[in-house]
């Protein structure tokens, strides 16, 4: 049950709070969460309430079950006056949830940056890490943050500290798309080819994707343009696999292997083939890919066309001489054709009278 205190401080109603003191109202008297009148005031942000619980002796670390300080509450939710009032009554400045989320943390993931400001300024450990091993800088990258990660790079935060899956500020930032955090963590000399735990590149991230600005910018700093994932897939195979034609313009015209293969012999070609990314195909195939690159199976770029009826990339890849009769399991591209019941793609065939049925 919550006490009259409680809801008090909850909805923020300052002389009852005061009336409720001045007749020796429990101030630390918490609901079953462990929840106390003073951290339900910070986390509604009413100042003058928390206030007068401070200077009541309200204990100022007091955690809910879940070990969020009221610190904590305050800053998750941006209100920079409550977080000064706890910070000047000696609040514990590191005090961490169950997850081992900092104060610190919390605000740089939701971009509250004068409280960010607030706690350096106050000596909050700024490589303090989750339990999953996210520190503030990774969480800010995350988030886009802009300001807060300037703030904390000024602050000589640890710039590759990686997660517990060795996704690095950089790869996070690659991967969401924030154009202007790459470039600052580009700039401080943030390891530019620090891959994931499953060999994932910042680069490789990025052209998945489809972030054009960010693949520009790794390619201008030098990054690793065949740098693959563990299954062997390169950065433009996987663009291709995605169908972002902008972004393989982009790697071919910066000697990206054409004919990288992964693991289980696709190529760039065959993937986009097999997905119907007619451009992709095309500017593949003018610059030089190998046509008739069979995967492991012997299945060639023709024949997962055809398999999944993408009539114009088939036509396109006999009007560059594909071979219409290489077989796999017996069926050539025509006849794996009438088997899917793709009648234009098998008059294509038919018309350039390589195999018949």
């Amino acid at each position: 049950m919550l006490s009259p205190l409680y809801i008090a401080c909850q909805n923020g109603h300052t002389e009852v709070v005061q009336m409720l003191i001045n007749n020796k109202a429990n101030t630390n008297k918490c609901s079953v969460e462990e929840v106390s009148p003073l951290y339900i005031a910070c986390q509604e942000g009413h100042t003058e309430v928390v206030k007068m619980l401070i200077n009541n002796k309200a204990n100022i670390n007091k955690c809910r079950d879940t070990g969020e300080s009221p610190l904590y509450i305050a800053c998750q939710n941006g209100h920079t006056e409550v977080v000064q009032m706890l910070i000047n009554n000696k609040a514990n400045i590191n005090k961490c949830s169950v997850e081992e989320v900092s104060p610190l943390n919390i605000a740089c993931q939701n971009g509250h940056t004068e409280v960010v400001q607030m706690l350096i300024n106050n000596k909050a450990n700024i490589n303090k890490c989750s339990v999953e091993e996210v520190s503030p800088l990774n969480i800010a990258c995350q988030n886009g943050h802009t300001e807060v990660v300037q703030m904390l790079i000024n602050n000589k935060a640890n710039i590759n500290k990686c997660r517990d899956n060795e996704v690095s500020p950089l790869y996070i930032a690659c991967q969401n798309g924030h154009t202007e955090v790459v470039q600052m963590l580009i700039n401080n000399k943030a390891n530019i080819n620090k891959c994931s735990v499953e060999e994932v590149s910042p680069l490789n991230i990025a052209c998945q994707n489809g972030h054009t600005e960010v693949v520009q910018m790794l390619i201008n700093n030098k990054a690793n343009i065949n740098k693959c994932r563990d299954t062997e897939v390169s950065p433009l195979y996987i663009a291709c696999q995605e169908g972002h034609t902008e972004v393989v313009k982009m790697l071919i015209n910066n000697k990206a292997d054409i004919n990288k293969c992964k693991d289980t012999g696709e190529s760039p070609l065959y993937i986009a083939c097999q997905n119907g990314h007619t451009e992709v195909v095309q500017m593949l195939i003018n610059n030089k890919a190998d046509i008739n690159k069979c995967r492991d199976t012997g299945a060639s770029p023709i024949f997962i066309a055809c398999y999944k009826g993408h009539a114009e990339i088939v036509e396109f890849l006999l009007n560059h001489n594909a071979d219409c009769n290489h077989k796999w399991k017996g069926l050539a591209p025509l006849g794996i054709a009438c088997r899917e019941n793709h009648t234009n793609i098998v008059h294509l065939l038919e018309k350039w009278n390589k195999q018949s049925i």
